[in-house]
């Protein structure tokens, strides 16, 4: 009776140290990790570890990108990280403070995105006081060529890591708009985009418009995106409104603290 009232529990300890497992693995690579590459580096069952996926991405533990299927740290498993690790610094509270004020004085939606090899990441919405919210799945991967956050990303980011994305993206989106869409007219928008510090684009099919700057870090390399977006037909859309002042000073001015993901997980996203 013993012995059978212990069988439970040491399954239950066998499953939380391959969950355990798995997760130190996708941290250890924030680029993100496929199902096989994760289960080849702990010797696992390919069922077994898709198992573990789709549990552990169901409590947000991990994020799992529908069109890479590459596994990430989710929302649930950064916060762990961040209210664990104390990473919610000084720097960050004076960078969360400024976030707050530039949403406070536009009244649109704004959102953080992260660069990583497979492109830019929605880590933290927070939605305009004046409109019906307009956000994105946190975990989302945007694409390059029909946002303005990817034209950010096409403009900074590290040329090796946007190459095979930008070439995997480039048939689709050209046979959507047509021949308009060439390697001039690519290089044109990214010489713009890199003299304005901003993007701009507009979904016609949402009715959404969207504004976009850099965000760097301390060292200036670049970080991520942040964009403002909101509904057409009433979004500021020039290269002089409050909203792209705005936004490009906020670039200017703040260089994103080191962790700071873990600090967004923190933030009140309402």
């Amino acid at each position: 009776m013993v012995k059978n009232s212990h069988a439970p529990a040491r399954r239950t300890i066998g499953a939380v140290e391959k969950a355990a497992a798995i997760l130190a693995e996708v941290c250890a690579h924030p680029q993100g990790l496929s199902l096989s590459e994760i289960a080849g580096a702990l010797a696992l069952d390919p069922g077994l570890a898709h198992r573990y996926l789709n549990s552990l991405t169901a409590a947000r533990l991990l994020h799992r990108d529908l069109r890479t299927h590459l596994v990430t740290p989710g929302p649930a498993l950064l916060a762990a990280r961040h209210a664990a690790a104390g990473h919610y610094t000084r720097q960050s509270a004076e960078f969360v403070a400024a976030l707050q004020q530039l949403h406070g004085g536009l009244r649109e939606t704004l959102s953080i995105l992260r660069w990583t090899g497979s492109g830019p990441h929605a880590v933290w919405v927070k939605d305009s006081p004046d409109t019906l919210a307009l956000t994105y799945r946190l975990g989302a991967v945007l694409p390059l060529l029909s946002t303005a956050s990817g034209h950010v990303c096409l403009a900074f980011a590290p040329q090796a890591e946007v190459r095979p994305l930008l070439e995997r993206e480039w048939p689709r989106r050209r046979a959507e708009v047509g021949p308009q869409l060439n390697r001039w007219s690519l290089q044109e928008l990214v010489a713009e985009v890199r003299k304005r510090r901003l993007a701009r684009g507009r979904n016609y099919l949402h009715r959404v418009s969207a504004i976009s700057t850099p965000l760097f870090d301390a060292d200036r390399r670049f970080w991520g995106v942040l964009t403002a977006l909101g509904p057409t037909a009433r979004f500021p859309y020039g290269w002089r409104s409050p909203v792209a002042r705005g936004l490009h000073a906020f670039s200017l001015e703040h260089a994103v603290p080191e962790h700071f993901v873990d600090s967004l997980q923190a933030m009140p996203a309402g």
